[in-house]
């Protein structure tokens, strides 16, 4: 029985490490943001908090797993005709602190050995996946060409969402959703007949 307490309450306490981390960083930004600041609102040491992470880069992969999990939930309730991936920049303008945390620990991931590498392939493989069913849901409704390679627009679109949301870090005037907007917009044009 006090073997289930103490899971439930480690579940309870990681649950509220991560929440905390995802509004203080997304609060003060990447940058600014201190393990010490986290575990200072959580009310614990930050040894106690790693106890339940043992890495800061495995508490700020779990970080972007919440806010994925959240981008995933909402899109799910507000489906409509614009595109998920114009739907996620418009999410993500919200938070340009969470935008900061993901594109650096995605640059410090492409070092094979980086622990959160696991994560990005993982979610790149998710991603990918999820746009290319999109282009061709479009292609099937007759929205885009049919000869648009479904995976290799896909790829396209990734690269021009990371490579802007990079832009933005140093330029914070890039909407990355109107960019997006307008070359989905250029694809679905090429299947309009005239």
């Amino acid at each position: 029985m006090r073997e289930r307490r103490n899971s439930a309450q480690g579940r309870e306490s990681r649950e509220l490490i991560l929440e905390t981390a995802l509004e203080v960083i997304g609060r003060r930004g990447y940058g600014a943001t201190s393990l010490r600041d986290i575990a200072g609102e959580v009310g614990m040491t930050q040894a106690g908090m790693l106890h339940h992470f043992g890495t800061k880069e495995n508490l700020l992969v779990e970080v972007l797993r919440e806010r994925d999990a959240a981008t995933r939930e909402a899109l799910a309730e507000q489906a409509g005709a614009e595109p998920p991936s114009v739907r996620v920049a418009r999410r993500n303008a919200e938070s340009p602190a969470l935008v900061h945390l993901y594109t650096n620990l995605q640059v410090a991931a492409s070092s094979p050995d980086h622990p959160a590498r696991a994560f990005f392939e993982e979610r790149q493989q998710s991603v990918h996946a999820v746009v290319a069913a999109d282009v061709r849901a479009r292609q099937d409704a007759g929205e885009m060409p049919a000869g648009i390679d479904a995976d290799m627009t896909a790829t396209v679109l990734l690269a021009l969402s990371d490579g802007l949301q990079l832009q933005q870090g140093v330029d914070p005037t890039i909407d990355i959703a109107a960019v997006l907007g307008w070359t989905w917009e250029r694809l679905t044009e090429a299947g309009r007949p005239g």
